[in-house]
């Protein structure tokens, strides 16, 4: 996610999978004419080819499309997060009084062989100070390998005020897993 509009009443941000959506549905619709030049000519597995395609590729481009605003506004007191899907929208808004800071879930890469130097994916979120606890909530669609998400956090809590707030700086859910594991407190998988 990038910062589309920061103003001192108003910061949007948006992301979207627009590009990635476009190459694959490309990639779709020449895969879907090989096949069908291929039924059309006589083949019959053309067909059962051309229905995979667009079955697959459908619901692959189902699942991958995506498009988030993030609308912090003092002058109404709201966070608003709208993520547009191709089966819909969902619009969530939350008193921005109760946003605390932004922060980033950590995810460690799996593939990492390297202990000491273990490479991450990001999350952007917001912590929210629930009635009795505190609340993440996340920002963009899913995680990703861009550190653009640390820098996005810091902007958006120099524009809530809270410039100092700690970004990034607990364990990742697997790590822990493995300090559990490692001192005999859960099973290996």
């Amino acid at each position: 996610m990038k910062i589309d509009l920061n103003q001192s009443d108003c910061l949007v941000l948006q992301g979207t999978t627009r590009v990635i959506s476009s190459v694959l549905g490309l990639a779709l619709l020449v895969a879907l004419g090989l096949a069908l030049t291929a039924a059309i000519s006589g083949a019959i597995a053309g067909w059962a080819i051309a229905l995979a395609v667009v079955v697959v590729g459908g619901g692959t481009l189902w699942l991958v499309y995506h498009q988030t605003e993030v609308v912090f506004d003092r002058t109404h007191n709201t966070l608003t997060l709208r993520k547009t899907m191709l089966h819909g929208t969902r619009v969530d808004t939350i008193p921005l009084d109760t946003v605390l800071q932004a922060d980033v879930d950590l995810r460690r890469n799996e593939r990492s062989n390297n202990r000491l130097h273990a490479s991450y994916t990001y999350r952007l979120c917001v912590i929210t100070r629930a009635a009795t606890h505190r609340h993440r909530v996340p920002l963009s669609h899913g995680y990703t390998t861009s550190k653009r998400s640390l820098l996005t956090a810091q902007e958006i809590n120099d524009w809530l005020g809270v410039p100092n707030a700690p970004i990034a700086r607990g364990l990742s859910m697997a790590d822990i897993a493995e300090v559990m594991q490692t001192l005999g407190l859960r099973k290996s998988a």
